[in-house]
């Protein structure tokens, strides 16, 4: 049995050729849109990750609070806001702001829950605890600077953010 010669005809060579050319860039655009999703659902799972540990720290911070208090408290701290003022500035992307945002809060753990005249009495403390220390996030070094602070059930900071060369 003899098999045809595909290879001397142009038009199999161009149709293997055809075929052979669509599936690189089909793979390629498989790749391209995995590639894709993939850093999506990452970019998910870090900051579903985050808000969970946030959620477990102030619900641990409110049950210790509670234990230790009285039913008297009339305001505490609920939450913790914290908006940077100069991130599109420096560009500075969302997963680093992110970053910063949890380390930032990791320091602030002990204030949820806390009575709001308590917190007001420390702002120098808690100003100097966040100014004074560096903050590392992806080899990248940051100071900063808080703007302003607003005290009440939700603990409000406007951060500014300095790049330390």
């Amino acid at each position: 049995m003899h098999f045809p010669a595909y290879h001397k005809s142009k038009e199999w060579r161009r149709l293997f050729a055809g075929l052979v050319l669509g599936a690189v860039i089909g793979y390629a655009f498989f790749v391209y849109v995995h590639g894709q999703l993939q850093q999506k659902y990452t970019e998910e799972h870090i900051e579903m990750t985050a808000k969970i540990s946030e959620w477990e720290t102030k619900y641990e911070a409110l049950l210790k609070n509670q234990e230790q208090g009285s039913n008297e408290k009339p305001m505490s701290i609920k939450d913790i806001s914290i908006t940077f003022t100069n991130a599109k500035k420096l560009e500075v992307d969302l997963l680093t702001q992110h970053q910063l945002t949890t380390l930032v809060k990791d320091q602030l753990v002990s204030i949820t829950g806390k009575d709001i005249t308590t917190v007001a009495d420390q702002v120098d403390l808690i100003v100097s605890a966040i100014e004074n220390k560096n903050y590392v996030v992806d080899d990248f070094t940051y100071e900063l600077k808080i703007t302003r602070l607003i005290v009440s059930e939700t603990l409000s900071f406007h951060l500014e953010i300095k790049l330390v060369r």
